[in-house]
């Protein structure tokens, strides 16, 4: 490193330098270098815990939250929507209070852990969103928040219904207690939004929800019942056939005398009678097709 000046005279221009033959180097430079490869490698750190941390909070809401509630909650939008015909599906342990006085608190919360997170991977199979569990209640939907025809809704949530009735058959914890369960769904109109900001939970609201856990509520064990406006739409489903056997009337609370269905299998329908349906469904013709707005339901 060099410090040079130039030295204009009468006959000449001299360039004079003044420096050290083998180059300058400061005392603090190794330092400087050092502190500087730090502080660059602590920034960058921290940027990716940063990163890391924002990425498994976003994918948690993702979890927690439907997509296009998560877009809402993000721009500080209030996420309410209404749905004219959605399917619910309510489902409990019976003899639930007898078994947790019998277990200890860790034993009832590792035997439902374990029996729910292998009916979170039937939900996940069938396309159905998991709203919420409750102690020992679970509760999914069909046609919320992904809207659909009312009869595709109440076949996804009746296949997952059906499905989590086998899987309770023959399901053991391993503690090896077994798993005694009921189910009721039911379908209409209903209002599904995110509650609160902190833990926001997306939820659904409506009469359509309240009898869907009073068919749960007045069902047998190992069994699903319906109400007419599920078993209408079932009757209805393009890909499968269902055995619904009738109930007849069940006294249910705040309704009276309803008249309810039990679900108790179903059969995927041959591929050319699937082809058939949809080419009848899909036809514009007002005198023929199977369009149904379930208005009178």
């Amino acid at each position: 490193f060099y410090v040079s000046i130039d030295l204009d005279t009468t006959n000449n221009l001299w360039n004079i330098k003044v420096g050290n033959d083998n180059g300058f180097v400061p005392s603090w430079k190794n330092g400087a270098v050092a502190a500087t490869v730090t502080g660059a490698l602590l920034l960058s750190f921290m940027f990716m815990i940063i990163c890391i941390e924002n990425q498994i909070r976003h994918d948690l809401l993702r979890e927690m939250l439907p997509p296009k509630a998560l877009r809402k909650i993000k721009k500080g939008q209030t996420c309410v929507e209404k749905y004219n015909v959605a399917t619910v599906f309510f489902s409990d342990i019976v003899g639930y209070t007898a078994m947790s006085a019998e277990m200890s608190a860790i034993q009832v919360m590792k035997m439902l852990n374990e029996f729910y997170t292998e009916v979170d991977k039937i939900a996940t199979k069938h396309k159905v969103c998991k709203i919420q569990t409750i102690g020992d209640a679970y509760m999914v939907t069909g046609g919320v928040p992904d809207r659909c025809l009312g009869p595709e809704g109440a076949k996804k949530v009746a296949l997952f219904a059906i499905e989590t009735i086998e899987l309770a058959k023959d399901f053991r914890t391993s503690d090896g207690a077994k798993v005694i369960i009921r189910g009721g769904i039911n379908s209409g109109p209903l209002v599904a939004g995110v509650v609160g900001t902190k833990r926001p939970q997306y939820t659904v609201f409506g009469d359509t929800v309240n009898d869907a856990a009073r068919m749960e509520s007045t069902s047998e064990k190992m069994r699903i019942q319906c109400t007419d406006i599920t078993y209408r739409l079932l009757r209805d489903s393009a890909t499968h056939v269902f055995d619904i056997e009738s109930r007849g009337g069940v006294e249910v609370k705040g309704n009276g005398i309803m008249n309810t269905w039990f679900i108790n299998g179903a059969t995927e329908k041959s591929k050319k009678h699937q082809s058939t349906l949809i080419e009848i469904e899909g036809s514009t013709d007002d005198n023929c097709g199977d369009i149904h707005l379930y208005d009178d339901l």
